[in-house]
């Protein structure tokens, strides 16, 4: 995953992270934040539509998610990061997020 820190239209600084990377925290905090509810078959719609929705209903819990997620971004660095690259991420981190909870899931039911 990568995010890019812009000054204007110029990418000044770009963090990366690897999704294997992501802590139990990081998951249980996307985990509360999605509405598993509405999940009905796991497509690319429905997951870019809860990143959207998560993104505008927990905006303190993003902000934090991806400092856990891009070590030593700073809020003020956040603040010059396009939405489209957040909602990539939060697509990403949602992806990663379902597959750990139904491999925990399938590994109850052995």
């Amino acid at each position: 995953m990568k995010l890019n820190i812009y000054d204007g239209k110029d990418i000044v600084k770009t963090y990366t992270a690897e999704t294997y990377d992501l802590m139990f925290g990081v998951i249980e905090d996307v985990a509360d934040a999605i509405n598993l509810d509405s999940l009905k078959n796991g497509d690319d719609t429905e997951i870019i539509k809860m990143a959207g929705e998560m993104i505008l209903g927990s905006i303190g819990t993003i902000r934090e998610l991806l400092k856990d997620v891009f070590e030593g971004i700073t809020d003020e660095e956040l603040k010059h990061v396009k939405v489209s690259e957040i909602i990539i991420v939060m697509v990403d981190i949602v992806r990663f997020t379902l597959r750990q909870l139904s491999l925990g899931a399938r590994d109850l039911k052995n």
